[in-house]
């Protein structure tokens, strides 16, 4: 049976890093991905999940146990999980059927075969992973976390090991078989689009702390934080500051600073947010690359330390600095949600 997830000011520190407090629900059945660049904490949270790291403060439920608190830890075996590492993380000994039936000794060898089958393994029953390609192992690993039935299904960035040909035909699989099962789900990964093909909520980590959480659609239409914008939509960020009055001074000129928001205001430039001007004085970008674009060429510029995008119908050679210009009313978000870092 399918189990909720609820997360409650869960802290762990770890030397100078410190995952939490976090808190987050994911209901019966809910498909969230934790999202975040190296080193924002998405997998010790998955390990707290799983049992794998005891947290220091907060609690974890999975349903309406209590798993995890500053005194009680329900071991991994116990919390009625499936897990997918990213490497597999399979029994080299084992073939494909014995991976099943050992993970879910009450299994039959009939229900394991139709589990491979579903997973487009049945010609590999009998085979070892060592004679497997990445994306065979990796749809083993999955039918071996599905096999116990579990109520909540964890995936620590299951495309990283796969390639690129082959990931769509992973993430479809991922997506029927956890919509078959109604399979609460839980991934991490520094995937957007991994995480967007999967998951219909997204919480947003960067360096331990909760930034943004909320359906994937509201943060992809109108994100509150510049890092959000800058790690789902490949916005460019640029820095603002004081100037006359309740103004903000920016690389394009001075705005007027936006009524009550607060905090490390960026200026963000989606792709599109600028155009090439051919004149002018400031600010110029040199550009990167030129591509082909549904509307003209689509053309990346370094502003700065940032990359900007935009199209043109002929524009300058690589390597040509350009003059920018704003296109429509200036975006102003805070950099990240409680915080000036």
């Amino acid at each position: 049976m399918n189990q909720s997830v609820a997360v409650h000011d869960l802290s762990l520190p770890r030397g100078a890093f410190r995952l939490g407090p976090l808190s987050f629900t994911v209901p019966a059945g809910g498909r969230l991905a934790v999202v975040g660049p190296s080193g924002s904490g998405k997998t010790t949270l998955l390990r707290c999940l799983a049992g794998l790291e005891r947290i220091a403060a907060g609690t974890i439920r999975i349903g309406d146990r209590l798993v995890a608190d500053a005194h009680t830890h329900v071991p991994p075996d116990r919390r009625g999980l499936g897990l997918v590492f990213q490497d597999g993380a399979l029994w080299p000994q084992m073939t494909a059927l014995q991976h099943l039936r050992f993970a879910a000794p009450g299994l039959s060898r009939d229900a394991a075969q139709q589990l491979l089958h579903r997973a487009g393994l049945a010609a590999h029953a009998n085979d070892k992973p060592a004679t497997m390609s990445g994306g065979e192992a990796q749809r083993l690993g999955l039918c071996r976390a599905l096999a116990p039935a579990p109520g909540v299904l964890l995936l620590d960035e299951p495309l990283r090991s796969v390639d690129v040909h082959q990931r769509d035909g992973l993430v479809l699989l991922l997506r029927t078989l956890a919509d078959e099962r109604n399979l609460t789900t839980i991934l991490v990964t520094h995937d957007r689009d991994e995480a967007l093909a999967l998951a219909t909520d997204l919480v947003v980590l960067r360096d331990g702390q909760l930034v943004e959480q909320g359906p994937a659609r509201q943060l992809l239409r109108q994100p509150a934080t510049a890092f959000t914008a800058a790690f789902l939509l490949g916005a460019a960020c640029l820095p603002t500051t004081a100037a006359s009055g309740d103004r903000l001074a920016t690389p394009f000129g001075e705005f007027a600073r936006p009524a009550g928001v607060d905090g490390d205001l960026r200026l963000v430039l989606l792709p599109g947010d600028v155009q090439l001007t051919g004149s002018g004085t400031t600010p110029t970008g040199r550009i990167l690359t030129v591509l082909p674009g549904e509307r003209g060429l689509r053309v990346r510029l370094a502003l700065g330390d940032q990359i900007v995008e935009t199209t043109a119908d002929d524009p300058p050679p690589i390597g040509a600095e350009v003059a920018l210009a704003l296109c429509g009313t200036p975006r102003f978000l805070p950099w990240q949600q409680g915080s000036a870092s």
